[in-house]
């Protein structure tokens, strides 16, 4: 291989990366959305192994958790009221 042939090879690895970077990254953005389980069970555990947190059952669990909590301690003091009802709009329909 002349040094002519090894640039014109570099060229074109360069070109098919360039190529085939984004979209990658626009099919893994497609299935990731997809792909995200519903689950209804509390998880037991994060799950290391996703990308967002935001599909994550365990995430999901831990915010409702807080989520109740504040109601409740706007139940019974009367203060915090406001936080409690943005926890609810945000978390409390399934699927958000």
């Amino acid at each position: 291989m002349s040094g002519r042939d090894i640039l014109r090879l570099a060229a074109a690895l360069l070109l098919g990366a360039a190529i085939a970077f984004p979209a990658g990254v626009m099919v893994a953005s497609r299935t990731e959305t997809a792909a995200a389980p519903m689950r209804t069970a509390p998880a037991a555990m994060r799950d290391i192994f996703s990308p967002t947190i935001r599909n994550d059952p365990y995430f999901l669990d831990r915010q409702r958790q807080g989520m109740e909590a504040l109601e409740t301690h706007c139940r019974r003091t009367g203060e915090m009221c406001t936080e409690a009802r943005a926890a609810r709009r945000r978390f409390g329909e399934p699927g958000q």
